[in-house]
């Protein structure tokens, strides 16, 4: 009996280690293939050999399968550690004026990141053998100012990443000022114009509509009098006198030509402007012609432009009343390519929305015209002269007020006079050897600048040119000179529902309704 029972018990017992056993097992991970575990091996080495926060050090495990690849990025004039497992006998790079390679041991090299592009380097071991493909790609490091940006504009969500030579924004931002601030920090960084792609989105996209007025008053005034004697010939005995006296009028010249004397005593002087006599004395051989000239003038140009442009907040919008006229430029080969030049009323600006009602603009105006004042003449080509008043300045302003960004009051006088000396300061005939002349010219110029926070409006609200215009019938056209229908003379129209054709009054000067 006892017998049996020892024998159930060591039957069990041999049940229980064999469970025991079969646990122990199952809770063990047994060893994989030679192959999975040197793929494991590598993806660990691949996720630890370089950290992508800190680009410093790129270290290859001594588990590594050879050879391997790797790709970094680094930023300009920052340098990296590479670590091998293997002695190195050869380090090559591809594009020396990017990256720089500094063997410091056999299993360390030194890489230097000098400008801006891509490069790759080869790192050769003993008996030619491949140790690691390295490929580099350099480009400015943005850390800085990601960190920035996120300090100084809170709130904010801006990714900014290199393309080639520009910076490029993405992202969200509360505000448009934030999105300009944003852009300016990162134009800061790269030192450079143009270099930023601000692709920033705003909770709300503004809009700003800009009124300029720009009003001009030019007054010219010329005063020309004075005589020459521009053919004279007397003979006494053996001597013979010519000419005496010739003057050339330098202020006023320039504009207008003075008069040319006849070539015979019974010719008649050309005059360009103003009057011209010729009187002349002659006995026998000898003759004398004066030349007495007068001319006054008074003049006044009147410029007024009222452009009106409207852009998104951050934007810029330009404007042009004018047009363009061609300069001929030299080029190889005896050739001329023609180039244009603007010139008119020239208006640009850039608003950004501050806050509410606050707008900051960025304006550039330029009023020019050509002139014959600095005109030049080459060979058959004649270039007239460009006046320019141009003002730029950057300002705050609420919106819909006012301010004049550019007043000039300009007043140039010039007098001259010529004659000979001596004989011009006598009393009284002293004014038949001088010449007077004298130029005044003044220029007013206001420029006005109005912004104001646009909104859409319904077409219905808005008006043309054109509305209400209705052309005049033949025969008023043909006895009265009407070129449009005219209303309302006697007295304002009643009030109702008016039926057929109705316009507008069109006055101008000479025409009576």
């Amino acid at each position: 009996m006892w017998t049996h029972r020892w024998r159930a018990s060591a039957l069990s017992l041999l049940w229980l280690v064999a469970a025991l056993g079969l646990a122990i097992m199952l809770a063990v991970p047994q060893p994989a293939s030679a192959q999975a575990r040197r793929d494991a091996q590598a993806r660990d080495a691949q996720a630890s050999d370089f950290d992508p926060a800190h680009k410093s050090l790129l270290k290859i495990p001594a588990a590594s399968q050879l050879p391997v690849t790797r790709k970094v990025t680094l930023g300009a004039d920052k340098s990296m550690i590479v670590e091998v497992p293997v002695d190195l006998q050869n380090v090559l790079v591809s594009n020396p004026e990017v990256i720089d390679a500094v063997v410091q041991t056999s299993r360390q090299v030194y890489i230097l990141a000098k400008e801006m592009g891509e490069a790759n380097a080869f790192f050769i071991g003993p008996d030619g053998q491949k140790v690691m493909f390295l490929e580099v790609t350099v480009a400015r490091d943005l850390a800085a100012l990601r960190d920035t940006m996120a300090r100084l504009i809170p709130g904010s969500k801006i990714q900014a990443e290199m393309m080639g030579d520009n910076v490029v924004l993405s992202g969200s931002v509360m505000s448009p000022i934030d999105a300009s601030r944003a852009g300016e920090l990162a134009q800061r960084f790269v030192k450079g114009k143009n270099n930023v792609v601000n692709m920033l989105n705003t909770a709300s996209k503004e809009q700003v509509l800009l009124k300029v007025q720009v009003a001009e008053i030019q007054r010219d005034a010329l005063r020309r009098i004075g005589v020459d004697i521009p053919a004279a010939l007397l003979n006494a005995g053996d001597f013979t006198f010519a000419k005496v006296m010739q003057n050339a009028f330098p202020v006023t010249s320039g504009i207008v030509p003075s008069a040319v004397a006849a070539a015979s005593t019974a010719g008649v002087p050309g005059v360009n402007a103003g009057s011209a006599f010729q009187p002349s004395w002659t006995n026998g051989n000898q003759s004398v012609s004066a030349m007495i000239q007068a001319l006054e003038r008074t003049g006044a140009l009147r410029t007024l432009a009222e452009p009106n442009l409207t852009a998104i907040s951050g934007e810029t919008a330009k404007f042009l009343a004018g047009g363009e006229f061609p300069v001929p430029i030299a080029q190889q080969n005896n050739s001329i390519t023609v180039d244009w030049k603007q010139f008119g009323v020239n208006v640009s600006f850039k608003p950004v929305v501050l806050s509410e009602g606050k707008i900051s603009l960025t304006i550039t105006a330029e009023v020019s015209e050509l002139s014959s004042d600095g005109a030049i003449t080459l060979a058959t080509i004649s270039l007239p002269g460009l006046k320019v008043r141009r003002a730029e300045t950057t300002l705050e302003i609420p919106s819909g007020g006012t301010i004049a960004m550019a007043g000039l009051l300009s007043d140039d006088t010039r007098q001259s006079v010529e004659g000979v000396p001596g004989l011009k300061n006598l009393p009284v005939l002293g004014a038949l050897f001088r010449s007077n002349d004298y130029r005044r010219r003044e220029t007013e110029l206001v420029i006005l600048v109005s912004p104001y926070i646009a909104s859409h409006a319904a077409k219905q609200d808005l008006a043309k040119p054109n509305d209400g215009y209705m052309p005049s019938s033949e025969l008023r056209e043909l006895f009265f000179g009407h070129i449009n229908r005219v209303y309302g003379h006697d007295a304002p129209p009643g009030r109702g529902r008016y039926q057929g054709d109705y316009g507008f009054i069109v006055d101008y000067p000479g025409v009576k309704g």
